[in-house]
């Protein structure tokens, strides 16, 4: 059986969540979505949203969170903070993963769009 991911949350990240979502009203739940990254590091994005067939839930406090497999094959740790007015996500690949990026394992990220810090 596969493990569930490791969902870190801040004390201040899960109260803006939560209000975030008693603002918008229409959504019940945070999604995490993996999006392939860069190198070392993987960018995940953060979204508003209901449940839908297939996810993945976590609870964290009274905050449901949403994921598919993606983000499950791809990272064993997700901790996010928020300070500054914007959310902050530090991620931790599986041995398995594969980032997508060409320069990968390499000692430059030319060509990555500049987003790649892990060198």
């Amino acid at each position: 059986m596969e493990q569930p991911l490791k969902i870190k949350l801040s004390k201040v990240a899960l109260d803006e969540l939560m209000e975030m979502i008693k603002l918008d009203g229409t959504c019940d739940s945070v999604r995490f979505v993996f999006d392939s990254a860069c190198c070392k590091t993987s960018k995940v994005d953060i979204y508003l949203d209901n449940f839908k067939t297939g996810d993945i839930k976590n609870n964290i406090d009274n905050l449901q969170i949403l994921y598919d497999n993606t983000l499950l094959d791809n990272l064993c740790e997700l901790t996010i903070a928020y300070s500054d007015s914007r959310f902050w996500v530090k991620t931790k690949l599986t041995v398995d993963s594969k980032p997508s990026c060409p320069k990968h394992g390499t000692d430059s990220c030319g060509g990555c769009s500049g987003h790649c810090g892990s060198h």
